[in-house]
């Protein structure tokens, strides 16, 4: 909750940041510039990913959780220095290289969770982390139209620092780890390792189902995303407040869903919520594209905070790996010793496909900002069919026991 509170007052509105010319307090970066940004994270965000998940699967979760908020530590305070794109490099790649840690936190809090219950779990692990997106959209639109964009962002980026200080100590003093298997010690390092593929190809349809679910949203959000700011702001006319106010709306509605969802995926199944999230996920870049007027988009903005609340994924509702159903889903069908590198796994591969795809975006917005935002919905909705026919729920069988180290 920390860390959404003070990174909620600077992400929301980095992209825009650095379009903004110098003069106007921004660092005047040209959008296919902001888009090769992007690249460079998510290349940086791959790089780590795999390895993230065998370090975490070899020698805890723990370690790798906490090694990777230090570094999530460093990064802010870098960029908050930045007075060029150029400056801004170094920080963002940090950034991307505290992503090591995701496949680790996923892990430990399936791992944490019975499995009868882990939908209501991650569910109720989302809604409560995710209760200060409910209100910082619209306080930090407010801070910003209050204090101005350089000035809001820098002291944003600086509080953010404190913050994440905060959290990597409290990380280090109460997580527990909950890898206590065996099969760890035999683990390799090797991200090459013939064991890895093997991992991978051991799983059931369904997985890479998922996965080619989570590279085709994973390509139309990074297409998408960075820009959608930028549009509502430049292209629709909102003041920051405004837009801020769209997305505590659509979070307002998304976080009370995230443990209600959970908790109805365990009694009825993972697939009609990864199915509904999906469906309905071209709609959030499809709203700014249809609506231009501020009322009609609060509308709009509802819909898509209960398509973020019903636990299938994207980045309202768990990022592009998923929501607390997705999540689940992973969980029911992978055993736990490879859990966090087939995680990983999955987050390089989409992530790799993916990578082209920001500075396209960026190339798009510079020509024609409507056909960028049009055209990632109409990509996104390319995945409902693959939801549709190959992702199930698996059998309801007892989870495979784990042997404890003595």
């Amino acid at each position: 909750m920390l860390y959404q509170v003070f990174n909620g007052l600077w992400e929301l509105w980095w992209s825009l940041y650095l379009l903004t010319p110098i003069e106007e307090g921004g660092l005047g970066t040209p959008a296919i510039i902001v888009g090769m940004l992007a690249t460079i994270q998510n290349t940086s965000q791959i790089l780590f990913q795999l390895p993230g998940g065998l370090i975490a699967d070899k020698i805890g979760r723990k370690k790798v959780i906490v090694f990777g908020s230090a570094i999530r530590t460093v990064a802010p305070f870098i960029m908050y220095f930045a007075r060029s794109w150029q400056m801004v490099l170094p920080g963002i790649i940090l950034m991307a290289v505290a992503s090591l840690y995701g496949p680790a936190f996923n892990a430990l809090i399936s791992e944490s969770i019975p499995k009868e219950n882990r939908g209501a779990g991650f569910g109720a692990y989302r809604m409560f982390t995710s209760i200060p997106q409910i209100f910082m959209p619209v306080v930090s639109g407010y801070y910003f139209d209050m204090l101005g964009l350089g000035k809001a962002v820098r002291y944003g980026l600086l509080m953010f620092t404190v913050a994440m200080g905060i959290i990597t100590i409290t990380r280090q003093l109460v997580i527990k780890e909950t890898l206590t298997n065996k099969e760890a010690e035999k683990q390799s390092l090797n991200p090459f390792n013939k064991d890895i593929i093997d991992t991978f190809k051991r799983q059931p349809r369904t997985i890479y189902a998922m996965l080619s679910v989570a590279v085709i949203g994973g390509i139309a959000m990074r297409t998408t995303w960075t820009f959608l700011t930028p549009y509502a702001i430049d292209v629709i006319g909102l003041t920051q407040t405004q837009y801020g106010a769209l997305q505590s709306l659509a979070m307002l509605i998304s976080v009370p869903l995230y443990m209600i969802s959970g908790m109805l995926a365990d009694r009825y199944g993972r697939f009609p919520f990864i199915l509904l999230a999906r469906g309905l996920g071209p709609f959030d870049s499809l709203s700014l594209y249809l609506f231009k007027n501020y009322n009609q988009l609060l509308w709009a903005y509802g819909i898509i905070g209960f398509a973020g609340g019903i636990g299938g994924g994207r980045l309202r509702g768990g990022g592009y790996m998923g929501g607390p159903a997705w999540q689940a889903l992973v969980a029911d069908i992978v055993p736990s010793r490879d859990r966090a590198k087939v995680m990983g796994l999955m987050g390089t591969i989409s992530g790799v496909i993916g990578l082209p795809f920001p500075t396209l975006g960026g190339w798009l917005y510079e020509r024609n900002p409507d056909l960028l935002l049009l055209g990632g919905s109409i990509l996104e909705m390319l995945s409902i069919p693959i939801i549709l026919f190959f992702i199930r729920d698996p059998p309801k069988t007892a989870e495979p026991e784990i042997e404890e180290i003595s």
